[in-house]
């Protein structure tokens, strides 16, 4: 199987070098040359490689463009950003990757993980399919592509032509499946012990986003604490700009460019995150956990639970207990 293995200025070229020395490993298991891999560039240039800065740390020179190269499957990395806002952006500067990847032969399989499923996405290769993406940027997709079939749920999926998984290390389940398809359980197990490399996760948490926002400024930090000790039925937008010391209005405007989301929708996550943590590390009763957060109604709790994280109270004990 010939595989490309895409290189764009930002991306986050280390999956790759894991992902081809995976597969090189199951070829030597195998003891012939099951799959091989080509470093290509949209254009056939050479690209400079950064590790999240401006500054570039080195350049790899690619073996063919994009639109000149047949391979049976392109592997994309995703591209270096921390926030949605960015998104965006890194979509408009990437549009000539885009155009390439929309002129692929329809038999070439796509495969994006992280970040670059956003481009798989731009590019209308994942319309009317099931896909997955990393869960902060689960309202940037759902807006912009509204055609695909998101699972937030699941850490990766595949369709016939197309692969997608969440996270940077997401090239693992897509070479992880490729190595059984085509060489075996066997061998797959073998390599996992061998390169003692973890098996992936199925689902993830959609609660994820939050556990890193509250570490990343302190103003989302404040709020985060004081939204835990506050009854839910008494979280209200007035009493904590008064206990901040802010105006609502100014409030509302910094947690919005901070996080893309309103000031609502962001108290209401942090307590259901809280919900969440109670479902997984203890085994009390959900309506006793939705009475002790001051939920006001137990079955409005199961609700609520279950439209921000496509999991009932129950689905996502059972999911993610410890």
């Amino acid at each position: 199987m010939k595989i490309g293995l895409l290189i764009y200025p930002g991306c986050v070229v280390s999956g790759l070098f894991a992902f081809a020395e995976i597969l090189e490993v199951a070829n030597k298991r195998v003891g012939k040359p099951v799959f091989s891999t080509h470093w290509l560039s949209v254009d056939g240039k050479e690209v400079a490689i950064t590790t999240g800065g401006k500054i570039p740390v080195m350049t790899m020179k690619a073996e063919g463009a994009l639109s000149d190269t047949s391979v049976d499957a392109l592997l994309i990395p995703g591209f270096w950003t921390n926030h949605q806002r960015d998104v965006e952006l890194a979509i408009d500067a990437y549009q000539p990757l885009i155009s390439a990847l929309k002129t692929l032969p329809a038999k070439t399989q796509v495969w994006g993980y992280c970040t670059a499923v956003c481009i798989m996405a731009a590019a209308g290769r994942l319309e009317h399919q099931q896909a997955t993406a990393t869960w902060w940027l689960a309202d940037f997709v759902q807006n912009n592509y509204a055609t695909v079939d998101w699972s937030f749920s699941q850490t990766y999926t595949f369709e016939s032509q197309n692969r997608t998984a969440s996270g940077l290390n997401g090239y693992l389940p897509i070479s992880q499946a490729l190595v059984e398809e085509h060489c075996g359980q066997d061998v797959l197990r073998d390599i996992i012990e061998l390169m003692i490399i973890p098996k992936p996760e199925k689902s993830a948490q959609p609660f994820t986003q939050i556990k890193l926002m509250k570490l990343d400024d302190k103003l989302l930090r404040g709020i985060y604490i004081w939204v835990q000790k506050t009854p839910a039925t008494e979280l209200t937008i007035s009493v904590l700009a008064k206990h901040l010391n802010q105006t609502e209005r100014t409030l509302a405007r910094k947690v919005n460019k901070l996080t893309n989301l309103s000031l609502a929708s962001f108290m209401r996550l942090i307590k259901l995150h809280q919900a969440s943590e109670s479902l997984i590390y203890s085994s009390k009763p959900i309506n006793l956990i939705s009475d002790a957060l001051g939920f006001s109604d137990d079955a409005a709790f199961r609700r609520t639970f279950k439209k921000v994280s496509s999991y009932t109270p129950s689905e996502y004990r059972q999911a993610f207990q410890r």
